[in-house]
């Protein structure tokens, strides 16, 4: 095997004379075409062995990317989880066949169910998996799975099969005449994100499994963890299918964990004879205990949404949106769905312009053919409620319900809209629109006790309490029930027993 050692008067590595001579074969290529095939056929045969990084390089590599996953996702600041975090990840990676790196496990805020790890020993888990995991045995997991992922080197191994497909494409364009400049996609374009194909992700699991045993924990906690991140997936492509929209599935675990695998199954067991003195030391309590007080959801969004009503505390505003009606925030404001996708509302801001009314706005400024309005004032919002002949919408430019309200002491505009997808002129669903117009009104201190961000709160389950009351008393907007049976193991239909610890988001 060809190491990534120094070599030669040079000290370059392989890695750099595969990149250098795959260029310049490429421009000979391209000057002399009779040699093309021949060249095509040595040069693949020269590259079928991958080349190996060293350690030091390795870690490099890592430490320079880390500065990068840093910077997109932050990191979330809490210092007690954090070192929790750290003490199981060191402690699995204690029992790894590369004791010689050294590991850094990181929290990054971030809502998204995910978790990865760069080459070189740095690991990451997001809030968001966190919100998932009911022991620190699925934490283990988790973690196990990703220092497998380093130690089995599966993120070069990925990229040098990437590298040697995208040379053999480039010398097959060359032999077909198209010549292009020779790149490489980026080692952590989303690979690292989205998961690695089924070989390596079960590797992961086998080789995790066995890392965990080792350190105490039972590797049916691998097991149990990759059936919790199943079932979100399940219920995220049940949504997307709802919404029409491409479901937002990270590791795709449904894909690389098919169900009814008894192989995959006997092969994480398999580890259950490294277990030795296997006592669950940390406690599932305590371990919920650390997710107590955890921020929910997406702390970069504008405002709060409380079942179904939009707080933004900063404005000093809110409103609120028809039953069933998903809500999303974003930078320039919030955007309601209907239940089957066929209607939207939207709330955006803009500076007041001097001279102009609230109906000059709209036509001049904001360009619309308003076709019929008039003059109103909501909740001491002086402004204008009409219709537009055509305005953009995600649906293409469709008839919209519009109003335009003024903050004079902000010297700011509320600007609403709605519009259906399969309106022609009349707008279907102009009573829920104009209701959710009515509604805007100033936040009052009540309110602003109500719009808090999101929590978790773990608490003990009663005698009667069950998911669904949960779900009913819950902030979360959308599948409330199904959301809460997946963070607490408990989905499909699933209820906690008497006593238990359970963690519901307030």
């Amino acid at each position: 095997m060809v190491h990534g050692s120094k070599e030669g008067l040079s000290g370059r590595s392989m890695k750099w004379y595969v990149d250098f001579f795959s260029n310049k074969l490429l421009r000979y290529l391209s000057a002399f075409p009779r040699a093309r095939f021949l060249v095509f056929i040595s040069l693949s045969f020269f590259l079928a062995p991958s080349y190996s990084m060293s350690t030091e390089e390795e870690v490099k590599l890592g430490a320079k990317e880390h500065i990068k996953i840093i910077a997109r996702y932050g990191v979330y600041r809490d210092k007690d989880l954090q070192n929790y975090v750290t003490m199981v990840g060191e402690r699995v990676a204690a029992e790894s066949s590369r004791k010689d790196l050294k590991y850094h496990f990181t929290i990054l805020n971030d809502d998204v169910i995910n978790a990865f790890a760069l080459p070189g020993g740095y690991v990451y888990v997001t809030r968001g998996i966190l919100t998932h995991m009911n022991s620190e045995s699925e934490l283990a997991a988790v973690l196990g799975h990703e220092v497998a992922h380093i130690t089995e080197k599966h993120a070069l191994r990925a990229k040098n099969r990437a590298k040697l497909l995208d040379i053999a494409t480039q010398i097959g364009a060359v032999a077909s005449g198209a010549v292009g400049a020779y790149q490489v996609g980026s080692l952590f374009g989303g690979v690292l994100l989205k998961g690695f194909s089924r070989e390596f992700e079960l590797e992961a699991d086998q080789v995790g499994a066995e890392y965990m045993a080792k350190a105490g924990y039972s590797p049916e906690a691998m097991l149990r963890t990759i059936e919790i991140l199943k079932a979100n997936d399940r219920i995220e492509i049940k949504q997307a299918r709802s919404e029409k929209r491409p479901p937002k599935v990270y590791h795709g675990f449904l894909s690389t964990h098919p169900d009814h695998d008894t192989r995959y199954g006997e092969a994480v067991r398999a580890s259950m004879h490294l277990l030795e003195d296997y006592d669950e030391f940390i406690k599932a309590d305590e371990f919920l205990e650390k997710l107590n007080g955890m921020s929910y959801g997406n702390v970069r969004q504008t405002g709060v949404v409380r079942k179904n009503t939009f707080y933004h505390p900063k404005l000093g505003i809110k409103m609120t949106f028809p039953r069933g009606w998903k809500i999303q925030t974003n930078k320039k404001g919030i955007q309601a769905v209907s239940q089957v996708s066929d209607a939207v509302f939207a709330l955006n801001t803009a500076r007041m312009k001097r001279g102009l009314s609230a109906r000059e706005y709209l036509e001049q400024v904001v360009g619309l053919d308003i076709r019929e309005g008039r003059n109103v004032t909501i909740s001491n919002f002086t402004g204008f409620l009409g219709v537009a002949n055509r305005a953009d919408s995600p649906y293409g430019p469709r008839p919209t319900r519009v109003a335009i309200l003024e903050d004079k002491r902000k010297r700011l505009l509320y600007i609403l809209t709605g519009a259906g997808k399969h309106d022609l002129r009349k707008i279907a669903n102009d009573r829920e629109f104009i209701s959710t117009i009515f509604s805007f009104d100033r936040m009052s201190k009540d309110d602003r006790k109500i719009a808090k961000v999101p929590k978790i709160q773990v608490v003990r389950a009663e005698e009667g309490t069950t998911m669904e009351a949960l779900a009913a008393e819950s902030p979360i907007t959308n599948y409330a029930l199904d959301k809460l049976r997946v963070m607490n193991g408990l989905y499909p239909n699933g209820q906690p027993e008497q006593g238990q610890l359970i963690k519901i988001v307030d």
